[in-house]
């Protein structure tokens, strides 16, 4: 959520195998060894579907394999993705069980942190839009490869990406956007989005800490992190006593000089 789409360790996994596309028969050994490796993780649609029976909970729910996903419609029209590390012997783990149990009755609140640097901003801040960063159907780790949005079933986790200072990108820094000072109390740092997934929605189930929802989302609640909100509040939810501003802890505010350097390098500051 960086951004939970950024489960670091996957998001490396599947940099590090991401390559110029090419015809099977053309490729070397090694580079076809590496193109199944990345399918493992993210999902080939070209992979043969497999009618399969997955327990959830107390019920088997039919699905279909495709790649690295089980998969099934819902009644109200979505589809759900289950990464198959989640499923052992036919049987899907406690981590996710609840949440998938949840996601089919119509209540998995899920959490989305945005911190201010985010190039996604001003599309939710002002915009009231989630968009995707990519437009891949199936899902995927690597976010700019899919249509699919990380989210989180923690608050606390979404809260920590909500006031990340770095993200993936090297110009995405939190003291380096339009008007940022830790002097303005009430500059926003991030902030935290809700959304409840029911099975109107497609909703991909990775582990406990990700849930991502096909893009664009829309419909929901914000809860936004200022310079004066209190630290523990801000990674919590919870003021702490005594209260302590969260600009303490943020980036020294750069002078006209390094925010012109900076601008050489990236452009201008969002």
């Amino acid at each position: 959520m960086s951004d939970l789409q950024n489960s670091a360790g996957n998001a490396a996994v599947a940099a590090s195998l991401a390559g110029q596309r090419q015809q099977h028969g053309s490729q070397p050994p090694v580079q076809r060894m590496f193109q199944k490796m990345k399918n493992a993780v993210s999902g080939n649609r070209s992979a043969a579907q497999q009618e399969v029976n997955v327990r959830v909970g107390g019920e088997e729910v039919p699905m279909t394999r495709q790649g690295a996903f089980y998969v099934f419609r819902t009644e109200q029209g979505g589809r759900a993705y289950i990464h198959d590390v989640a499923v052992a012997n036919g049987v899907l783990n406690d981590d996710l069980t609840p949440h998938v149990m949840k996601y089919r009755m119509g209540g998995l609140a899920l959490y989305r942190g945005i911190p201010r640097h985010h190039e996604t901003w001003h599309d939710v801040n002002g915009g009231g839009v989630i968009p995707p960063l990519g437009s891949g159907e199936l899902p995927d780790f690597l976010t700019n490869n899919t249509s699919f949005i990380p989210f989180s079933p923690s608050e606390r986790v979404a809260r920590g990406s909500a006031v990340a200072t770095r993200g993936m990108a090297e110009r995405n820094r939190a003291e380096y956007v339009q008007g940022y000072t830790r002097s303005n109390e009430n500059f926003f740092v991030g902030l935290v989005a809700t959304v409840v997934a029911g099975p109107n929605l497609d909703v991909a189930f990775f582990n406990g800490s990700e849930v991502q929802i096909r893009g664009p989302v829309r419909g929901f609640d914000t809860d936004h992190i200022r310079m004066s909100t209190d630290v523990q509040e801000a990674l919590t939810g919870t003021p702490g006593d005594p209260r302590e501003p969260i600009s303490e802890n943020r980036p020294s505010t750069p002078n006209e000089e390094q925010k012109k350097e900076f601008e050489k390098k990236h452009g201008l500051l969002p």
